[in-house]
């Protein structure tokens, strides 16, 4: 188990070439710009695994992974993951799969930075985490949310820009704070603004 803020991977690391396996929980793959500026890439969560590409190529680690909250992490020697890899299609094949889905994810980041502003990204990443915690219902209460700094970092944008883009979506009263908890009255409005805002 790790605690939240643990570094389970760090980036450049030549040394470590495990593979981790998200039981429970949520690990974040970020790097740091030469300035400091934190930049997440992917998050992984249940069924998820983390390391794969460094245990493959025995090359260094291209970023770091972080639990973003505590998790349960099984871990892997990189000379049975590759045993396992060659020796079981099925668990090959899955991998495969894995590596697709984040490369799409990565790809719609990509294409979102270019075609986007960083507003229309937050406004975007706040409808994604409340669809994602709303299952059947219209309204969610996330009571550990990201803060305004990780948002910044999901979103490539500044911690700045992400407090005046929530005060204006607090003031149009889709999102609303209750202490330290995110308040989504209704998720179904919440997507209307996010369609019909202003760029």
């Amino acid at each position: 188990m790790y605690p939240a803020r643990h570094f389970l991977i760090s980036a450049d690391d030549k040394e470590s070439h495990d593979v981790f396996f998200v039981i429970d929980g949520s690990i974040r793959a970020t790097i740091y710009t030469d300035a400091g500026r934190e930049v997440s890439l992917l998050t992984f969560s249940n069924g998820d695994c983390i390391g794969e590409f460094s245990a493959l190529d025995e090359a260094p680690r291209s970023s770091d992974a972080i639990a973003e909250r505590e998790s349960i992490v099984a871990r892997l020697s990189p000379e049975q993951f590759r045993k396992l890899v060659k020796t079981n299609p099925d668990l090959s094949y899955t991998l495969l799969m894995l590596m697709v889905g984040h490369l799409r994810r990565l790809s719609k980041r990509v294409i979102d930075f270019n075609a986007k502003s960083a507003d229309e990204r937050l406004r975007d990443a706040i409808l994604d985490l409340a669809e994602k915690r709303a299952g059947k219902g219209d309204t969610v209460l996330i009571e550990r949310p990201p803060t305004q700094s990780e948002l910044a970092s999901v979103v490539f944008s500044s911690r700045e820009s992400v407090a005046r883009e929530m005060g204006r979506m607090r003031n149009a009263g889709v999102v609303l704070r209750i202490k330290r908890s995110l308040h989504i009255p209704s998720v179904a409005k919440l997507r209307d603004y996010v369609e019909t805002a202003t760029p």
